[in-house]
């Protein structure tokens, strides 16, 4: 694989397409050439991935939404839950990286998105973490900066490690409400943990906006 990133999360909603966006519109302002995907990906009405559609216009390049090979279900679940409901298996982990390796074909770096949280299962053995494991690419975690984001995050980093994936950066998003756990989370976070832990301040749904909120958060720095 190229250089590149892959964010997950803590669960879903927890911000990964804001930073996915953000992180892939920045680095095009850097005069990258970044391929921005989404491999798998569920909940897609009328066949539309809406996340990996905006995902790749972030990057200026929305055909990458559409590249072969990659999962995409009707149902808003979990992949494996959705071929349990009747949609088609996800393909095996070696035809996925396949698949991803030539979407990114003749870029120099890569922002590859996944779904929900780290574990999610696939199929009936399978979770997101044997294809990060499969890409070879350095995780970035992304986590509301609420209340209960300790335990989570801690929980997930053990869980990583123990699958040989340590993580190389934890983001807060502070986008929706917050609480007074704010104040100490990011510190009591970077004293138990090796990997960098970061911050995203609220900002505009836009991906110029979120590219600058990336840029002075130190997000796009992992990758240059």
């Amino acid at each position: 694989m190229i250089p590149g990133l892959f964010i997950a999360g803590t669960s879903t909603g927890a911000g990964k397409t804001y930073v996915a966006r953000g992180l892939a519109r920045a680095l095009v302002s850097r005069g990258t050439h970044v391929a921005a995907l989404k491999p798998l990906e569920t909940g897609c009405l009328d066949g539309r991935a809406l996340d990996a559609r905006a995902l790749a216009q972030a990057a200026r390049r929305p055909t990458l939404a559409d590249a072969p090979g990659l999962y995409r279900a009707r149902v808003a679940a979990a992949p494996y839950a959705a071929t349990l409901s009747g949609e088609a298996p996800v393909p095996s982990t070696r035809a996925l990286v396949r698949a991803i390796a030539d979407a990114c074909a003749g870029s120099t770096h890569a922002v590859i998105e996944g779904l929900g949280g780290l574990l999610v299962p696939l199929d009936h053995a399978r979770t997101t973490a044997d294809l990060v494991r499969a890409l070879r690419v350095p995780i970035v975690l992304v986590a509301p900066d609420v209340l209960g984001v300790l335990s989570q995050v801690l929980a997930l980093d053990l869980a990583a490690r123990a699958l040989g994936l340590p993580l190389a950066a934890i983001v807060l998003s502070r986008h929706g409400a917050g609480d007074v756990s704010r104040e100490s989370n990011a510190q009591i976070l970077r004293e138990r943990l090796d990997a960098r832990v970061l911050t995203l301040d609220p900002c505009a749904d836009d991906d110029d906006a979120l590219a600058e909120a990336i840029t002075r958060a130190g997000i796009a720095d992992l990758l240059t």
